[in-house]
């Protein structure tokens, strides 16, 4: 995801108060993690997974969390699990045409009706010591709803995507 969009998703999921969360102020909450401590939240920023992550059904809310200033990398760091984070990208970086290949029925499932903004994330795995090998998840992108801060993973069944597909090219 590009520094703009990812500056659009963070204004979009900013612009609404959210709720059920431990709070320091009306707008805060502290959050412990695992990687990056005990942080302070805009609360405003958290996401409901309904049907969780695959193989994390328990775990419905998350909140984006930036990796470095510039990077094309974020974190979806559980606001339940401290130790539980994935590393995410917009899949258009490693794989341009990523919505071009997508059957209609999966298609359908970036478009709205209703004019609605979505983005649209893919899970990163980095092997221990082995940065050249991170593979993206291209078959089960994160879809966000920035209106109503609701996400999914869904699985594109049809579109022929790895869910380790190289992140660097070969």
């Amino acid at each position: 995801m590009t520094s703009n969009r990812k500056d659009e998703v963070d204004r979009t999921l900013t612009s609404e108060n959210g709720a059920g969360m431990q709070e320091t102020d009306p707008t805060t909450r502290t959050l412990k993690t695992s990687r990056f401590g005990e942080i302070e939240i805009d609360q405003t920023r958290s996401l409901r997974f309904p049907e969780g992550i695959l193989g994390f059904p328990g775990q419905k809310e998350y909140v984006i969390l930036e990796h470095k200033p510039g990077s094309p990398f974020c974190w979806l760091q559980s606001t339940e699990i401290p130790d539980l984070a994935f590393v995410m990208v917009d899949p258009l970086i490693v794989k341009g045409d990523f919505l071009e290949g997508l059957s209609p029925s999966d298609r359908r499932l970036f478009e709205t009706d209703d004019g609605a903004q979505k983005a649209v994330f893919a899970l990163v795995t980095i092997p221990p010591g082995k940065v050249d090998r991170m593979t993206v998840n291209l078959l089960g992108p994160v879809l966000i709803d920035l209106e109503t801060r609701t996400a999914r993973q869904v699985i594109l069944a049809n579109a022929g995507y790895s869910h380790r597909n190289p992140f660097f090219p070969s």
